[in-house]
């Protein structure tokens, strides 16, 4: 939609002009990469916590979420994965986000992510990070009642 003001046109995104949500799933050795890719709101995130829990309950403990083909997110959804990353932690894995935009480092700083701990600037040095980790029991998963 495009509002006229003093004869310069303002073009105002709507929801459905943005790039769809999706992601894709993907291994290198023992290192799973979610790519992201699109507009993630709150609603969308849940699909990626619902895929993060997954890789979680199978044992999947080095994940990598790559960002660098997300076109917006909300603060609150970089904050669900930080929380997501200490879930990692706890259970002795690690998850590493990737490819994000000065703006969403910014944001993710915010939101508590270390540059040291959880940030890598592509997916290749985060592979290579974690190549270098020393592999870790599983911790088991709490029943949730």
């Amino acid at each position: 939609m495009a509002l006229p003001l003093l004869g310069v046109e303002i073009i105002v995104s709507k929801r459905a002009q943005t790039a769809e949500f999706n992601f894709q799933r993907s291994n290198q050795g023992e290192v799973q990469i979610l790519s992201l890719r699109g507009y993630m709101g709150n609603a969308e995130f849940c699909q990626v916590e619902g895929e993060l829990a997954q890789m979680l309950e199978h044992h999947h403990r080095r994940v990598i979420v790559d960002l660098a083909r997300l076109s917006f997110t909300t603060s609150m959804s970089l904050a669900r994965l930080l929380v997501c990353a200490r879930e990692f932690n706890r259970h002795g894995g690690e998850l590493k986000l990737v490819g994000m935009s000065p703006f969403l480092g910014r944001l993710a700083g915010f939101a508590g992510f270390g540059k040291r701990k959880h940030v890598e600037t592509d997916v290749m040095n985060a592979l290579k990070v974690m190549s270098q980790m020393p592999k870790t029991k599983p911790h088991p998963l709490a029943n949730k009642k």
